[in-house]
């Protein structure tokens, strides 16, 4: 049996992974516009339904970034729409956002600004939805660009699904770090005008795990300290004695 002694030291080796857990990685925003719920059908010769929402409007957590007055800036469309023979299928859930939206398919977007990230690493993790249309209706492939407060530091680009009448998802993930308390992250189509999709999708903001703390350190060093006196005291005992 270990003595008292032996038994502290010990007692802070094993609490420390428990503390550094504590601060392990956890989800602080997750997103995939399933509301509001999409009440508006599609065109003549399509099935399902989409909603357009203008500049400055907002789609749950979101804020939508594009040319003042434009009222067609981002689409949230139905998991079950179609036109052209093509299928628009959500990457999760029963709706997903088209940042070219109906007309405007330029250099629009979402916004949402997230706080609780100071001095924290963070991940961004998105999906990215393309159809490689062979009219060219819908493109061949689709970039979104994220900005971070305004700077731009990932083009996603998504080029999968050549052959397939459907618009297939690719995951792009991000990692940053907090200078700040609260962040805006900005989503944008990159897309040419004439490229009427540009699918985005199921948003997931976590952190990535803090710097253990001050008093977190000092007792994996009181405890690595008392298992290293301990082995030297056990050795001192076992040595042979000298005549």
């Amino acid at each position: 049996m270990l003595r008292p002694l032996t038994m502290i030291f010990a007692s802070a080796v094993l609490a420390t992974p428990l503390i550094s857990a504590a601060a392990s990685a956890a989800v602080i925003f997750e997103n995939g516009f399933e509301a509001p719920v999409v009440n508006h059908t599609g065109p003549s010769g399509s099935t399902g339904g989409y909603d357009n929402y203008g500049s400055d409007a907002t789609i749950g957590p979101w804020t939508v970034v594009g040319p003042a007055g434009r009222m067609d800036a981002v689409s949230v469309v139905t998991t079950d729409f179609s036109q052209n023979s093509i299928t628009f299928p959500a990457q999760a859930g029963k709706q997903w956002a088209d940042l070219a939206g109906q007309d405007a398919n330029g250099n629009e977007g979402v916004k949402t600004t997230v706080a609780g990230l100071l001095g924290q690493t963070y991940t961004v993790s998105f999906w990215v939805g393309n159809v490689v249309d062979p009219n060219n209706v819908f493109g061949q492939s689709t970039t979104v660009n994220l900005l971070v407060d305004g700077l731009a530091v990932l083009s996603a680009v998504n080029e999968d699904g050549a052959g397939q009448p459907t618009q297939v998802w690719k995951q792009f993930t991000y990692e940053g770090f907090g200078a700040t308390d609260s962040i805006t992250f900005t989503f944008l189509s990159g897309d040419p005008r004439d490229d009427f999709n540009s699918g985005f999708d199921s948003v997931v903001i976590s952190t990535v795990g803090a710097v253990p703390e001050p008093s977190t350190w000092a007792m994996m060093i009181f405890g690595f300290a008392g298992v290293a006196f301990i082995a030297y005291r056990r050795k001192s005992r076992s040595a042979p004695m000298i005549a």
